[in-house]
């Protein structure tokens, strides 16, 4: 009976404690959704072509995992009908590149992880498995239908997406940066002022008091 409730227990945490992770997960899933289109307002065109150009260039730095995921996602559903095993070994070797990442976080000035194991050496790596996977399983029909239908949506997010609620938590600072200067320009003032009226104050003490 002890083994037994023992057994319970441990299968019941096990359950919380994937439980808890799905939905941590899906929290976060949900934030990344809310930031990458959070609502219709928070898009818009741009004036001319230069601002929609340097918008896009912003938008693809700060949502390039964005893209990615989604191009990864349409790439591994073109692959789910015909090419089941090429899509399962993709997706492991998505895990192999999340571990990869997630040792950098925790090991941020590793290095091994920075000198032997470089992010564009593991990227370039990555490609290339990518690449030869799908050659060997003729399935390179399915990654250009993918850039075809994902390239586009791509192009149109980076180039309306305004980013004005981005850089919305740098205003305080701003404001409080210009409070600061003009508070510090009030101060400077006032001393300026008493260095004025100091000799002022002096010359009139020592000035001899005309007799009544």
């Amino acid at each position: 009976m002890g083994a037994a409730g023992a057994g319970a227990g441990a299968i019941r945490r096990a359950a919380c404690a994937a439980a808890d992770r799905a939905c941590a997960a899906a929290r976060g899933a949900r934030r990344a959704l809310a930031r990458f289109a959070p609502r219709p307002s928070a898009f818009g065109a741009a004036a001319d072509a230069e601002a929609a150009a340097v918008r896009a260039v912003r938008n693809l730095r700060t949502f390039r995992f964005h893209y990615a995921a989604l191009q990864w996602a349409l790439l591994l559903a073109s692959l789910a009908p015909r090419h089941r095993a090429s899509m399962l070994f993709l997706m492991a070797a998505s895990k192999g590149l999340l571990l990869y990442g997630g040792l950098l976080r925790v090991f941020p000035n590793s290095a091994l992880l920075r000198r032997l194991l470089d992010r564009r050496l593991v990227a370039l790596v990555f490609v290339a498995l990518v690449l030869a996977d799908l050659a060997a399983a003729g399935a390179i029909a399915n990654l250009l239908a993918a850039l075809a239908v994902g390239v586009p949506v791509i192009v149109l997010h980076a180039s309306f997406r305004v980013r004005d609620d981005l850089e919305g938590p740098s205003l305080p600072s701003t404001a409080a940066e210009n409070g600061e200067e003009e508070t510090a320009a009030v101060v400077e003032k006032k001393e300026d002022g008493d260095v004025e009226a100091g000799p002022t104050r002096r010359s009139m003490a020592a000035a001899p008091r005309s007799p009544k």
